[in-house]
């Protein structure tokens, strides 16, 4: 059984992983697992980030690794806070949910409806047991309401500020199964899946 490196220490999203591979034979394990240190995600696109860690995982281990990366992007803010995400406001990490809700929500005040459109974004990067390079994409178009939602997820603040037209509700409101409907790294896998299967020929 092949074994693969998933560039997450976090088990949620492992468990994502291992779900949606599980008919594959391969064993999947974490940067945990291997004892792997972080990378400090220095791109300036979503695309950037998930290679360099794709890269640098398959480089240090020897395995085929998959990483991710992904955010909201408003398109009134040039794309923000995109990449940076929890460095939006303040350039680090430091910065409260509530915060960064309020943030954004100030950020577009003057925006007026109809150049409010927004989407979460995730790209992909699968590199293969030779080191050859793939990417999958997905998306969630809505848009940033004039009011954020008050229901809060812990540790996903954006998904207050974005309304998902197809469901008529904003994000962090979503059932589990319609959440599940639109889940990005889900749907990133599933576009990855057959050029995973593949590699394992």
């Amino acid at each position: 059984m092949q074994k693969f490196l998933i560039a997450t220490s976090n088990l949620g999203k492992l468990v994502q992983y291992r779900s949606q591979l599980s008919d594959l034979q391969v064993e999947l394990v974490s940067i945990a697992d291997l004892d792997l240190g972080s990378i400090e995600e220095t791109g300036k696109t979503f695309e950037e980030n998930c290679l360099l860690k794709a890269r640098s995982y398959h480089q240090q281990s020897g395995l085929p690794c998959i990483a991710d990366d992904g955010g909201l992007e408003i398109d009134a803010l040039g794309g923000e806070p995109g990449v940076y995400s929890r460095r939006w406001k303040t350039g680090d990490e430091n910065v409260t949910d509530q915060e960064l809700i309020d943030y954004t929500i100030e950020k577009m005040k003057n925006v007026p409806e109809g150049k409010r459109s927004a989407r979460f974004r995730m790209v992909m990067a699968f590199v293969d047991k030779e080191g050859k390079e793939y990417l999958a994409e997905t998306t969630t178009e809505g848009y940033v309401p004039m009011e954020a939602s008050k229901t809060h997820l812990p540790h996903m603040p954006f998904d207050s500020v974005l309304f998902i037209p197809r469901f008529n509700k904003i994000r962090s409101e979503l059932s589990k199964e319609e959440h599940e409907q639109i889940n990005q790294r889900v749907l990133a896998i599933k576009k990855l899946k057959p050029t995973i299967a593949q590699s394992l020929a």
